[in-house]
C-alpha cells in the first residue's frame, strides 16, 4: 500500500464551506505555538527565580515591614527620602522591644573621616546634612552611629553600676540609665537610625552655631532631634540637642509643622 503523503491537502468544512488546508501548514502552526508556550513557561520560571534569589539576598529586617521590599535597587535599600514608611518611622521602648538578632543594612559615614557606621537608609541624606553644613562653615561630627545589641547592652550596664557607685539602689540606677541611654531591646541605636553629633567640648550645644543649623535645616534631609525636653513624658528619655533621627524630609516638615515626636507622629500615620 503506498504511503499517505503528508503534504496532502484535506478537507475542512466547519461551517458548511468547504476548504483545504495543508497537514504540513497545520502541524508548523502546532509546533509554532507549542513553542511559544515552552518560552513563556521558561521565562516566568527564570523570572521567579531571580525574584526569590534577590529576597534571599536582601532580607526583610526583623522589626521593619516587607512594604518597601520592592523599592530595593541594590544590597541596601535606596529609598533616602520615601515620604512615609514603616522604616523610617519604626521606633522601639519597654513596649515596643526590638529584637535581639535584629541587624539593619549598614554603611559606612566617613565624611571627617569618622568611619560611623550607619543604616544605609540614610547614608546618603546623611551626607547631604554634613556637607551642607560644611558649605556654611558649620562641622557637623558624628560620633556614634549603629550599635550592636552588645554594645548597647554593655553602655547601659555601665551606667547602672555608676549610679549605684553613687548611691542609687539597683532600680533607681536601672530607672536613671534607662533615662539616658535605655537598654539594648529599647535602644534606637540599633536601628542605625541614630546620629549624636559632637558638640566639640561645649558643654552648652543649644547655645552652639551648630545647633542653630541644624534647627534651621535639620528637616531639609530628613533629620530631626530625636529627643527633646518638651516630649520626656513620651519618649521617657532625657532630652539630648545632640541626638538625631533620619524620618525622611515629609515625615520631618510635617512632624515640625505638628509639634510631634516620633512616637506621636507614627501612631498618627498609623491612624491615617
Amino acid at each position: 500500500m503506498a504511503k499517505k503523503n503528508r503534504r496532502t491537502k484535506v478537507n475542512r468544512n466547519f461551517d458548511g464551506i468547504e476548504r483545504q488546508e495543508s497537514t504540513a501548514g497545520l502541524m508548523a502552526l502546532r509546533i509554532f505555538i507549542i513553542s511559544l508556550m515552552i518560552l513563556f513557561i521558561i521565562g516566568t520560571a527564570g523570572l521567579f527565580a531571580y525574584n526569590f534569589q534577590k529576597e534571599a539576598e536582601n532580607p526583610i529586617p526583623a522589626g521593619f515591614s516587607s512594604s518597601s521590599a520592592t523599592d530595593r535597587t541594590d544590597k541596601y535599600y535606596q529609598i533616602f527620602d520615601t515620604d512615609v514608611s514603616d522604616e523610617l518611622l519604626y521606633y522601639c521602648n519597654d513596649i515596643n522591644p526590638i529584637n535581639e538578632k535584629f541587624e539593619p543594612p549598614l554603611a559606612i559615614h566617613n565624611y571627617y573621616n569618622e568611619n560611623i557606621p550607619v543604616n544605609a537608609l540614610m547614608k546618603e541624606s546623611l551626607e547631604k546634612l554634613v556637607s551642607a553644613a560644611a558649605d556654611d562653615g558649620i562641622r557637623l561630627e558624628i560620633v556614634r552611629g549603629y550599635m550592636t545589641y552588645d554594645e548597647c547592652d554593655s553602655e547601659f550596664k555601665n551606667l547602672v553600676l555608676k549610679f549605684q557607685e553613687s548611691g542609687a539602689t539597683v532600680a533607681e540606677a536601672q530607672n536613671r540609665a534607662s533615662a539616658l541611654f535605655p537598654p539594648a531591646k529599647q535602644n534606637e541605636y540599633r536601628t542605625g537610625m541614630i546620629i549624636k553629633i559632637s558638640n566639640l567640648g561645649s558643654n552648652d550645644f543649644e547655645a552652639g552655631q551648630a545647633y542653630k543649623w541644624l534647627y534651621k535645616n535639620g528637616v531639609n534631609y530628613g533629620f530631626i532631634n530625636r529627643y527633646t525636653t518638651e516630649k520626656e513624658n513620651i519618649t521617657k528619655i532625657t532630652g539630648d540637642l545632640t541626638v538625631y533621627r533620619f524620618v525622611g524630609t515629609e515625615n520631618a516638615e510635617k512632624m515640625r509643622s505638628f509639634g510631634m515626636c516620633l512616637e506621636e507622629y507614627s501612631k498618627y500615620e498609623k491612624s491615617r
